[in-house]
């Protein structure tokens, strides 16, 4: 991990202590196995990934830290860590984030790029809930624009699907999946990707971990 990395990884986590004695701050933790990564259903790895990851939230403004093997062959490095900084809230069924994350990687070490997001979200009936998210990349000057609808089965079942497109006209995307609560920390997914930049589609299943430790 280059030296900017982990200062800032490094501080993130020496800071959470001091940050937790503050009124109404919430941290969480975690961790996913997938089959497989896909970035917008793009490979980023050739197998499995295991991506960890840590955040903090206090009034609704969080930072957080998202880390995950890639695949040296396809993306040029073999991990990528993520920063990112925001603010989300809701208003009745409406609720809406906006944030900023920068993207690292190791071996070689590249500070790649960063991209301003804006997510927006409602909840149409009890069970459904519909989505907006657009992620734009000043430098490269391209935006991943992408809709998505989320169906509660029940309280443990999941149904969910998603259609994207970037703004440069490389990629065209779009899944649909299912997921399981086992319990409150532990949860199952399953999905079906597929996009313009793919030969074939490609089915990941994903075993996801999550802890509040305040």
């Amino acid at each position: 991990m280059n030296t900017r990395i982990a200062s800032s990884v490094l501080a993130l986590c020496v800071a959470l202590p001091t940050f937790a004695a503050a009124e109404g701050l919430s941290v969480s933790a975690g961790a996913t196995l997938t089959s497989r990564y896909l970035a917008s259903n793009v490979d980023q790895t050739s197998g499995a990934a295991f991506q960890p990851w840590i955040e903090a939230e206090i009034q609704g403004f969080y930072f957080g830290a998202w880390a995950s093997n890639t695949s040296a062959v396809i993306t040029g490095s073999k991990t990528e860590v993520d920063l990112y900084v925001g603010y989300r809230n809701e208003v009745g069924q409406f609720n809406y984030d906006i944030g900023y994350a920068r993207y690292f990687y190791r071996s070689p070490n590249v500070n790649c790029c960063g991209e301003i997001i804006l997510s927006m979200g409602v909840a149409a009936t009890d069970a459904v809930s519909l989505g907006v998210r657009f992620a734009h990349d000043p430098v490269a000057d391209v935006t991943n624009s992408s809709l998505t609808i989320d169906y509660a089965v029940n309280d443990k079942f999941g149904l969910s699907g998603r259609v994207g497109k970037l703004s440069n006209g490389t990629n065209d995307y779009w899944n649909v999946g299912g997921s399981y609560a086992i319990n409150d920390n532990l949860a199952v997914s399953a999905s079906w990707n597929d996009s313009t930049a793919r030969v074939d589609g490609l089915a990941v299943v994903s075993l996801d971990m999550s802890f509040n430790l305040r």
